[in-house]
């Protein structure tokens, strides 16, 4: 089952990572229905997943924990999920990021552009709806190259 972590409850992540050392998923998106298939289509890749559902809560996340993978919706709230590809340059990440956002292909290839030039890890975006077994295979291959490189988000 999928870590329903908010915020609040960083704290315990440390011991549940070092019990698992199961690789970390972290799925950015406002849509709790969304997060709920993506979490579940991410266990059934090797990860375990938590949730974040806004800009502020991600960051938060990601200035605490290590994660291995991020998917990012490109509408989060009143935030976009470029704002948080900015969040993750000045974090220096170098973790795997899949997009996966309803806004129209332009703005998700903007959004890869934008995370190419800020050098981030951006992968092949995903429309909405979610091609599920096509972000399955996306999250296995990431699954695979951990331990091939480090991936990580630096704590600031």
């Amino acid at each position: 089952m999928a870590e329903h972590k908010s915020s609040e409850s960083v704290g315990d992540s440390a011991a549940s990572r070092a019990r698992t050392q199961q690789p970390q998923l972290l799925v950015i998106d406002d849509d709790a229905s969304i997060c709920t298939v993506v979490e579940k289509l991410g266990e059934k890749a090797g990860f375990a997943a938590s949730r974040a559902v806004s800009r502020d809560e991600a960051a938060e996340l990601l200035r605490a924990r290590r994660f291995d993978c991020i998917t990012l919706d490109l509408s989060i709230g009143k935030d976009t999920g470029i704002e948080l590809l900015n969040v993750l340059h000045d974090m220096q990440c170098t973790t795997p990021i899949i997009i996966i956002s309803g806004s129209m292909r332009s703005m998700r290839d903007f959004a890869v552009s934008i995370g190419s030039k800020l050098h981030l890890a951006v992968q092949e975006p995903f429309s909405k709806p979610i091609n599920f077994s096509k972000l399955k295979e996306a999250l296995v291959d990431v699954r695979k190259k951990i331990g091939t490189q480090p991936q990580m988000v630096p704590a600031a």
